[in-house]
């Protein structure tokens, strides 16, 4: 009876080890299944991400790389850490369109950037003085002048100066001893130009601003609490005839400020994150400033407006400013917190 039980006892012990023996290899099959079924469903995209790549990207030169997620239009369901951009070809310090090259999810996409220079110089006049008979030129008159591009500035005369009776002048042409006010701009090589900056040239002994003594259609004060200007069109403190308001030399300067500004608003544009199904209405408007008198013009203001149209047809304003005569934006709405 002894042996039998014994017996008993050492068959039913192997039969625990057997039993344990499949448990443990159940568990590590189970184990190497989640660990495949992990790794398998991870490189899945799942049926409820959406992915839209952007064609392009812009950026200002010599700015920073941007945030990879600014490379789509539509990223839902996705982690950023998932998202692998190289910028092997860029180059943020020379303007130009380069291949970018998105990995996310053993998917391989494209897309570019765009580095651009939408930022006029800034630019600081002197005044200048020669004798009789010596020349000038539009470099004399720069304190200093400097450009985000890193590239010299362009110094040239403006050529859209006018006198009282809307008569062109040309700003290198004084050869008279006198004392007058000249005005000078700067450019980059993409094309950027500041508003025109005064200086004063003197020629000979003289000390006097040649002005005149008087104004034919009245000084150049206006309601500054009324209107921010954007193109000052006075000479010597005279506003110009009135009659000269819709003349095109008159109004260039604002229609070119207007245009430079529409141009930098369209590369803004393109780095933010708005769906690129809905539709983007920009508005202008140049309005003409009279003086205090009523007698003659001051300038224009340029006001823009920026609105998203949704699908249903309403309109919704996310930028509206006017341009200053320093070529900076004074806002009443930056929904997307435009530059300045």
């Amino acid at each position: 009876m002894a042996r039998k039980f014994f017996n008993q006892k050492v068959k039913g012990s192997s039969n625990k080890s057997l039993v344990a023996y499949i448990i443990v290899g159940v568990c590590i099959l189970l184990v190497f299944v989640c660990i495949i079924m992990i790794v398998l469903f991870s490189n899945r995209k799942p049926d409820n991400a959406t992915i839209e790549i952007r064609d392009v990207v812009t950026v200002e030169i010599n700015s920073e790389i941007p945030d990879k997620t600014l490379f789509f239009s539509e990223l839902q369901n996705v982690k950023e850490d998932e998202i692998d951009v190289s910028f092997a070809e860029a180059d943020l310090t020379k303007v130009g369109e380069y291949p970018i090259e998105i990995k996310l999810r053993g998917e391989t996409y494209e897309s570019k950037l765009a580095v651009v220079d939408t930022q006029a110089p800034n630019l600081m006049a002197k005044n200048y003085s020669v004798a009789v008979g010596g020349t000038y030129e539009a470099n004399d008159f720069v304190e200093s002048c400097s450009d985000n591009s890193g590239e010299d500035c362009i110094i040239e005369f403006y050529t859209l100066g006018m006198d009282q009776e809307g008569t062109t002048i040309d700003y290198g042409s004084y050869t008279e001893e006198g004392t007058y006010t000249v005005q000078i701009i700067a450019k980059d090589s993409s094309g950027n130009a500041t508003t025109a900056t005064s200086a004063r040239l003197t020629i000979g002994e003289s000390g006097e601003i040649q002005i005149p003594t008087s104004c034919n259609y009245g000084n150049s004060e206006y309601d500054s609490s009324q209107y921010i200007l954007g193109v000052n069109v006075t000479q010597n403190g005279c506003a110009l005839d009135l009659n000269l308001y819709q003349d095109e030399k008159v109004t260039a300067p604002a229609y070119a400020l207007a245009d430079a500004d529409t141009e930098r608003l369209q590369k803004e544009i393109s780095k933010l994150n708005i769906n690129e199904n809905l539709k983007r209405n920009l508005y202008r408007l140049v309005t003409p400033v009279l003086n205090t008198a009523g007698t003659g013009i001051v300038g224009y203001t340029v006001h823009m407006e920026l609105a998203i149209e949704y699908e249903d047809g309403h309109e919704e304003v996310v930028a509206s400013y006017y341009i200053n005569t320093e070529g900076k934006r004074i806002y009443s709405v930056n929904t997307y917190n435009l530059a300045q």
